[in-house]
């Protein structure tokens, strides 16, 4: 490789870099997930895209040993680290850092001590070690089940196959003849591994957002709409109607149907109570199997058995496995003081 083409591919590592550096710090807000994870993920993004520019850097510019060095190293970590964050999904406990870790530090002696295509053999073992690893961590456990985690394993067995035959080639041609040289050198590395780590940055985000805390989010801008509504009722009209229809045994209905279940029900809740109200009526979901309905005093209260029909009507699945009890609680509001209570209750 020459400098005219690895100038541009300095270029393409920088362009990922940022890429990459702006999906993980620039979308982060209450959806996303607290612990670990996003953060170990971000690393092991930063870990592989600079491994591609430290390999530009060597065969390029300056071939400095330690280069290439630090280059095996973060390429063996991002994997590895990325091995690491979706096991904190499943709650693993932190000793793999530090095995990772070592394991870095290991490859960066082995590059320095042993010949490049020696380092380079050990390095696409590990490589595809950490691939496989990290591909099936993404498919057990409870990160089987996050957004997000089947695009992870998918681009790492796609990795770990593109490594494997980097494997095969150097074992046959070594590492400046034939195939391997053609298509498995520094250049259509570092285009593969760039477009690895762009399609894992917003993989690792999808993976990354948390669907409960971004309902909460949700629901709390449902909540203060219906709080807006029913201080306009109340000024219009002296009082307002605080109604709610709430799911009965929703956690046990979560255990026996799933939580997409829970989704269908919330669903099909605010449909029924939708076609339950007056049309200046205001309806919305406050919370897991719980829907508001901000409604004139005078409005005709819809008993619980009629609401429970309406919300059988509203879903097939429902209608086809099991339409759970309906509870409804109204309340006449008269004062700004009882609806801000009636608001802080949900």
């Amino acid at each position: 490789m020459n400098a005219m083409t690895g100038l541009p591919l300095v270029g393409v590592s920088i362009v990922a870099t940022f890429v990459v550096l702006a999906a993980f710090l620039w979308v982060r807000g209450p959806s996303y997930r607290s612990g670990s994870f996003l953060g170990i993920a971000t690393a092991s993004a930063v870990f592989a895209v600079f491994s591609s520019l430290l390999y530009v850097v060597y065969f390029s510019l300056e071939q400095a040993v330690w280069t290439l060095a630090a280059g095996d190293a973060a390429m063996v970590l991002a994997p590895a680290m990325l091995w690491v964050a979706v096991g904190a999904l499943n709650d693993r406990r932190p000793w793999r850092l530090w095995v990772v870790l070592s394991g870095g530090v290991a490859m960066f002696v082995c590059s320095i001590l042993l010949s490049e295509t020696v380092s380079s053999g050990i390095k696409i073992l590990l490589l595809i070690a950490g691939c496989t690893l990290t591909a099936i961590e993404a498919r057990i456990g409870r990160a089987r089940a996050t957004s997000g985690t089947l695009a992870i394993a998918a681009t790492m067995v796609g990795y770990a196959l593109y490594s494997v035959g980097r494997a095969i080639f150097l074992a046959i041609d070594g590492l400046y003849d034939g195939i391997y040289a053609q298509y498995f050198s520094t250049g259509p590395t570092t285009i593969a591994g760039v477009l690895a780590v762009i399609l894992l940055a917003f993989s690792v985000l999808a993976a990354a957002r948390d669907e409960r805390a971004s309902r909460r989010v949700q629901q709390v801008g449902t909540l203060d709409r219906l709080a807006v509504r029913a201080r306009e009722m109340l000024a219009e009209q002296g009082s307002v109607s605080w109604r709610v229809a709430t799911v009965d045994e929703l956690e046990l209905i979560r255990e026996s149907f799933g939580a997409e279940y829970i989704d269908e029900v919330n669903t099909a809740l605010v449909a029924a109570c939708t076609r339950s109200v007056a049309g200046d009526a205001e309806v919305g979901l406050i919370g897991p199997g719980r829907v508001a309905m901000v409604c004139p005093v005078a409005a005709r209260e819809v008993p619980a058995d009629e609401l429970r029909q309406l919300f059988a009507q509203s879903s097939e699945r429902l209608r086809e496995t099991y339409v759970p009890d309906l509870e409804v609680a109204a309340t006449t509001i008269e004062s700004a003081v009882v609806l801000d209570s009636v608001v802080a209750h949900g």
